[in-house]
């Protein structure tokens, strides 16, 4: 297999062989096949670049002295779709199936992206999608490229010629993913052949000569394997599907892993899941195994399983129409020629009809010229500015007149005009698509409108262009638990360079080894962005890549801003996502500073309002309060002394509501009552005096007033400690004046001791 890894590849059993016998048919059977469908295809590229008129057709024309005129009007229309396809790409994302896969699904996208880059696959791609809008089906080649020198290789995505390729004719699929078999045949030179499989040298050469002894020249000639005036051999690669049985094995998990995978755990990872009771299922199943036959003529040059583990035929076809199983792909020149034959033969018929049609012809009778005259007339009539000179009495009796030219049949240009406006109605690229039957003042919206009107009768090979690219995923990926390229091929530590947010250069490391400390002391390996790991769906998203239509969005989205009153900063952002200016990101940076910045000055503002609001509410209540809260007020805002205000209050409250302060008194004087207890208590348990002034001092009482209480306090104690019957009197006498002293504490007066 030319420019394609083939080392590591493991040699089938002898059953799984179809036999180059049978693989020879096969190919034949697809040739016979696909023999209409390449005659159509191969006019369908020469009506594109030009060579619209058959040689017989050409020949006729030239032996009668007929122009043969060619208009063509297919490869502008192949141009603007071309555009259109350029300006809009798809993109492929990643969906994890769990919270844990969120990141390698952004590694994914990234490495993908990579790859893209790296094999220029945007160009890939329109090539391919040209080959598929010109002939009906075009092919993508994905395939590992390994470079000796370098010890390293890449995952590449490259055109296949359609005409390279032949398809099982029992497939039936539009994308012929049921294909038993699909085959590329290459023509290649001697040396390269036998560069690549040397031990087959001899067997090469000699088929050659057989070849060379048996093969008629003749042009018409279908060369199946040789061709004797290019000295060229066609290399054959049979890519096919054979039957195995395959064991397979259902982790706890749900994922599904293959017998080899189940070799690489470790048995003590085995043992942890064997005592947790989560034990794999092992099943035997009935699987496709990729095989691919190299040959030439009868030389059988290799037969190998595939060299790729994901189990799929590495080619993947864009076919644009095919509308029933027996059906062959067609493009959307297929139908243009017609129209366009019609075009040339009736624009070359009505130059015809002009250069043969008589102009400046006259009649005249006999004696009206002489000679000389006659001779002069020749040479003049169709001049401009000649004079003509007749007999006298010529022109008075009539005798010479002038004949006028017979008009072209209206007709006939008519059905050219018509001719010419089938092709756009015919492949669906009218002027909308066009652009250029867009008034100067048409709105985004109806621009955007008018594209997805004219976009609706293509939308169908667009479609066909996103299962296309989500199988291309398929392969780089793989699915069903089978590994696609890059987990196969990309299994040591790799950094891709990618373009991040903005235009800027950002990195990706995959299957970063990191050894860290355990709870227990060992050493602990792990594998960051390990890409082997993580469940995920592939989708083909629309990317906002072209010009026109991001530029109708945007433009929809500023009359919106002018005609329905959508704020504007409210979609500045989007706005500026959907332009082209450059540097979007510090823009939108910017703009995001400015409006914190506002909203700050927005917050300050309404604190102050409502600061001053406070102030005005306190001016009203303090005019319609009465006196004495007016002193508090006062106090409050630091105009006065608090203790006036504080003894204003006292009396206010004592003439306005005797009750009240009857009943503040009393629970005062409980609570003075409580604490005298609660001190005499701690006393008496030998509790240390700091710890009973840092109690009081925690209750509300200031440090000098809590240390006079406990003195008075200690004081009472010591009286109590004598005997009764000596100090019951002054006992109670010193109880009251203690209360009495705490009262004059709690409204700030220093008792008498």
């Amino acid at each position: 297999m030319f420019d394609e890894v083939n080392n590591d590849v493991r040699a089938a059993p002898e059953e799984n062989k179809i036999g180059l016998g049978k693989i020879r048919e096969w190919f034949q059977d697809a040739v016979d096949k696909s023999r209409d469908w390449r005659k159509e295809a191969k006019e369908d590229y020469r009506f594109v670049s030009g060579k619209q008129w058959k040689n017989a057709d050409k020949e006729q024309l030239e032996k009668f002295g007929r122009p043969a005129i060619t208009i063509n009007k297919i490869k502008p229309l192949m141009n603007v779709l071309s555009g259109y396809q350029r300006l809009n790409r798809y993109d492929i994302s990643f969906l994890p199936r769990t919270n844990d896969d969120m990141e390698l699904c952004k590694v994914r996208e990234g490495v993908t992206k990579y790859i893209f880059d790296d094999c220029d696959y945007e160009y890939q791609e329109s090539q391919v999608f040209m080959d598929g809008a010109i002939g009906g089906i075009g092919w993508f080649w994905v395939y590992y490229k390994f470079d000796e020198e370098m010890g390293d290789g890449e995952i590449k995505i490259a055109r296949e010629s359609p005409f390279n390729m032949y398809i099982d004719p029992e497939a039936k699929e539009i994308d012929y993913s049921d294909a038993n078999y699909i085959i590329r045949a290459k023509w290649v030179n001697k040396a390269d052949l036998i560069n690549v499989y040397p031990e087959k040298a001899e067997e090469i050469k000699n088929q050659q000569q057989e070849y060379d002894s048996m093969e008629p020249v003749d042009e018409q000639y279908d060369h199946l394997y040789y061709k004797r005036d290019l000295q060229k051999l066609r290399l054959v690669e049979c890519w096919y599907k054979v039957k195995v049985k395959e064991k397979i094995y259902i982790m706890p998990g749900g994922k599904i892993i293959n017998e080899q995978d189940m070799q690489n755990i470790s048995e003590e990872q085995l043992m942890q899941m064997y005592l947790s009771g989560q034990i794999p299922i092992e099943q035997t199943i009935t699987v496709d195994k990729i095989r691919v036959c190299s040959f030439f003529g009868g030389v059988l040059l290799e037969d190998i399983e595939s060299p790729y583990e994901h189990g799929q035929i590495p080619f993947i076809p864009f076919v644009v129409f095919k509308f029933f199983d027996e059906d062959e792909p067609a493009g959307i020149v297929r139908d243009l020629k017609d129209p366009q034959r019609e075009v040339n033969k009736r624009r070359s018929q009505s130059l015809h009809i002009l250069n043969t049609s008589s102009y400046n012809n006259w009649i005249r009778e006999a004696d009206a010229q002489s000679d000389e005259q006659k001779a002069n007339m020749k040479k003049l009539a169709s001049l401009p500015g000649g004079v003509i000179e007749v007999q006298p009495g010529t022109l008075s009796r009539g005798a010479m007149q002038r004949l006028e030219a017979p008009q072209p049949p209206l007709s006939l240009f008519q059905a050219g005009q018509e001719a010419a406006a089938d092709l756009p109605s015919i492949s669906g690229i009218n002027e909308a698509l066009m652009g250029v039957d867009m008034p100067a003042n048409a709105s985004g919206r109806a621009i955007e409108l008018k594209q997805k009107q004219a976009i609706t009768h293509i939308a169908p090979m667009f479609d066909n262009l996103r299962k296309c690219k989500k199988r291309l995923a398929s392969l780089l990926w793989g699915k069903h638990g089978r590994k696609g390229l890059v987990q196969q091929f990309y299994t040591e530590k790799k950094v891709f360079r990618i373009e991040g947010v903005g235009g800027k250069p950002d990195f990706i490391t995959i299957n970063q080894q990191v050894t860290q400390i355990g709870p227990f002391g060992q050493a602990v390996t792990t594998t960051l962005n390990d890409i082997t790991q993580g469940d995920f769906d592939i989708i083909v998203a629309d990317t906002q890549a072209s010009a026109s239509q991001r530029q109708a969005q945007m433009y929809s989205l500023i009359d919106a801003v002018k005609t329905l009153g959508v704020p504007g900063d409210a979609v500045f952002d989007l706005i500026l996502d959907l332009s082209d200016i450059p540097n979007k990101e510090d823009i939108k940076q910017r703009l995001q500073q400015r409006q914190q910045a506002q909203q700050k000055a927005q917050e300050a503002q309404a604190a102050a309002e409502q600061a001053k609001q406070i102030r005005m509410s306190n001016s009203i209540a303090f005019k319609d309060a009465p006196p004495a809260i007016q002193l508090a007020m006062a106090a409050k805002a630091g105009l006065i002394d608090q203790k006036i205000a504080d003894e204003a209050i006292k009396q206010f409250v004592a003439y306005n509501y005797p009750q009240l302060l009857q009943q503040q008194a009393n629970k005062q004087q409980v609570n003075n009552q409580q604490i005298t207890n609660q001190i005499m208590q701690a006393i008496n348990q030998g509790i240390p005096t700091n710890q009973i002034l840092s109690q009081l001092i925690n209750l509300g009482i200031p440090a000098q007033t809590a240390q006079i209480l406990l003195q008075q306090v200690k004081n009472q104690a010591e009286i109590n400690s004598q005997p009764i019957n000596q100090n019951q009197a002054p006992q109670q006498n010193n109880s009251n004046m203690t209360l009495a002293a705490l009262n004059s504490l709690r409204s700030g007066n220093i008792p008498a001791m």
